[in-house]
């Protein structure tokens, strides 16, 4: 169509526009850097053409010195027409670059850049009136866009974590690219580095992000950050795997999205620096609870390095409104000990996991450090006092201790561990006593000195922690010989150790004696022959005295067979004369009178046949009985006896 124009005679309102393409003004940069040929190398056109912002347009073609020297007298023009649009020359400009190259560029007005529209481009030898190269494209189709703008690195909150955040290249289009990110230790030599992005936004994977040197209360900045891959329509991402400790170099690229723009991946951002915080193993970092109210956090440091600052933060998600940033909040109670040591105590909340950061402050130009601690919680990090041994007490070669438990609400979920060893000995023996229990016994062997500690650690199904420190040691001497007194201030065969009431220190553990085997029964047999040979003395000088003592400790038992023995023999009598007598069932007694009238007493002979079944064997077996007045017989009248 081209050629066809200019055959037609349509070639004299081109002329200006041809002779100005000669005569092109020197830029005072040049308009395609090498940075944008390599990022376009791998186009697949003779004429390049690329974007900045979507308002704009550049295009270039390169030929080689010795194509020039062969085209000497030839002239070629660059023209460009939309559909239906009558075709336009372009000033273009000639650069040299590298040894034999030449650069033939053009830029457009920006009046004639329009989007989501057909563009024809033809470069023309004049010379044969012959397309020398040609290329149909869109403009929103060849962005080649700058790197995005504020980007900050900073950790995430999270081991091993960095938060990168940045705003886009263009604000008229803040959701139409893809980021990339580039992360490699600033100590890298060869730069090997990696290459790593978010997720999409629908994806999980959102953590909180926080600066590496929480600094001060509440001033840390907060971003949302993704896992691996792309980022569309987001501007951060979470780069994750991380080397602790360690000062990474962190560069973001931006290219159109290929949905309603598209092109290539545009340059990288300068580098911005951020260090990931160390382990918390590296200075000894350690937090607990004793009381599951406070935490206590100690830490060591170098007392060779130069002094320094030292400040912990601890964090815990935020329970109401506020942001993440909100949350750190900065320990006031720190305390320097002997060596280097550092302290500090804070109460948190019980509700949520704990986070820790240390931070130490070096002199200029030295680095702050950062020392991050894995969030915890209060439940799983009780670290208690050790156990309080409040009895020890050594019998027969036993060692039977007590104690009580360092919190008396953990009682059910504590573990104890007893040692004892011989006294100047590090040989020690370890038992594991049961859960919960607040006594154990020993086996020791006799005539010796062990001492004795107990430990106690939370080991409950919510209740978690260490060994607690071992508790004072309790010294005591176990038994030579039963019954033998030992040579010692402190041996005996029976000790008793306990600590003084109200005394929760170890300054009031005391040794009380308990009478053993050995002392008890010579004491007594003693004492025993003590008062016999008094009371022998006393028998002979005061006869009367001993006398009265005697019948007084010792009183004169009564014969039992004396004193009993005719009751037993009238009771023998009695038993046989009642042999011979049944009792008849008793009948129903009627009231009567009469008069028992004695009589001449008779031989004792056999009783009337009548009354033989009933007459027993008493004094009264022939009396008479007379029927008093007033009396009448309820039955019948019976005739008297003869």
């Amino acid at each position: 169509r081209m050629a066809a124009c200019l055959h037609r005679g349509q070639l004299l309102p081109l002329l200006p526009a041809v002779l100005l393409s000669f005569h092109s003004p020197l830029l005072a940069t040049e308009p395609v850097t090498s940075q944008d040929a390599a990022l376009l190398a791998g186009v697949p056109e003779d004429i390049l053409c690329f974007t900045r912002s979507f308002e704009d347009l550049t295009c270039f073609w390169d030929d080689d010195d010795e194509e020039e020297e062969e085209a000497v007298g030839r002239m070629c023009h660059f023209y460009y027409w939309y559909s239906r649009d009558m075709p336009t020359a372009c000033t273009v400009s000639t650069w040299r670059h590298e040894a034999s190259r030449t650069r033939h560029v053009c830029i457009f007005p920006s009046q004639d850049v329009r989007l989501f529209t057909q563009l024809h481009l033809r470069v023309l030898d004049t010379t044969t009136n012959q397309t020398k190269y040609q290329r149909d494209l869109s403009v929103d189709a060849v962005g080649l866009i700058a790197p995005p703008v504020n980007i900050t690195a900073r950790w995430a909150g999270v081991a091993g974590q960095l938060c990168v955040s940045w705003q886009p290249p263009l604000a008229d289009f803040l959701n139409f690219f893809l980021y990339e990110v580039q992360c490699c230790p600033a100590s890298s030599s060869d730069m090997s580095c990696s290459t790593a992005a978010g997720q999409h936004p629908g994806d999980p994977s959102i953590n909180p992000a926080v600066s590496t040197h929480a600094p001060t209360t509440g001033a840390a900045a907060a971003s949302p950050g993704a896992g691996q891959g792309l980022v569309q329509a987001n501007t951060w991402v979470v780069l994750q795997n991380l080397r602790p400790g360690v000062r990474y170099h962190i560069q973001v690229r931006s290219k159109p999205d290929g949905t309603s723009m598209d092109g290539v991946w545009g340059p990288w951002s300068q580098a911005v620096a951020a260090e990931t915080p160390h382990s918390s193993g590296d200075i000894g970092l350690c937090c607990s609870t004793p009381d599951l109210q406070q935490v206590r956090c100690e830490w060591s440091w170098d007392p060779t390095e130069p002094p320094s600052s030292h400040q912990l933060f601890y964090q815990q998600p935020p329970g109401g409104a506020g942001t993440r940033e909100d949350a750190w909040q900065q320990c006031k109670e720190v305390g320097v000990g002997a060596l280097g040591s550092h302290t500090c105590t804070f109460q948190p909340r019980v509700d949520s996991a704990i986070s820790v950061l240390v931070n130490v402050t070096q002199p200029h130009p030295l680095p702050t450090l950062s020392y991050f601690k894995e969030p915890f919680w209060l439940h799983q990090a009780v670290l208690t006092e050790a156990p309080q041994i409040v009895q020890a007490t050594v019998s027969q070669g036993r060692l039977s201790l007590q104690w009580l438990p360092p919190l008396e609400v953990l009682a059910e979920q504590l573990d104890y561990q007893v040692r004892y060893a011989v006294e100047n000995s590090h040989d020690w023996k370890v038992l594991q006593v049961p859960q919960a229990a607040r006594k154990e016994v020993l086996d020791l062997r006799p005539g010796a000195q062990y001492r004795a500690q107990v430990r106690a650690q939370p080991s409950g199904p919510w209740y978690q922690g260490s060994w607690s420190a071992w508790s004072k040691p309790v010294v005591v001497d176990a038994m030579v010989d039963a019954g033998k007194e030992q040579g010692r201030s402190r041996g005996c065969s029976h000790q008793s150790y306990r600590l003084r009431a109200g005394n929760r220190g170890w300054g009031g553990l005391q040794c009380q004696r308990s009478s053993d085997a050995g002392w008890t029964i010579p004491s007594v047999t003693l004492v025993l022959l003590l008062f016999t040979g008094m009371l022998l003395g006393l028998r002979c000088t005061f006869p009367s005295l001993y006398s009265n003592m005697k019948q007084k400790l010792w009183p004169p038992v009564p014969d039992l067979h004396r004193a009993l023995g005719s009751f037993l023999h009238e009771s023998s009598k009695h038993g046989q004369a009642n042999a011979f007598y049944k009792q008849p069932p008793e009948e129903a007694v009627l009231p009567c009178l009469l008069e028992v009238l004695p009589g001449p007493r008779g031989e004792a002979g056999a009783p009337p046949p009548e009354h033989a079944d009933r007459l027993p064997s008493t004094d009264i077996a022939n009396q008479s009985y007379l029927l008093m007045s007033g009396w009448e017989p309820r039955g019948p009248p019976r005739a008297a006896p003869p």
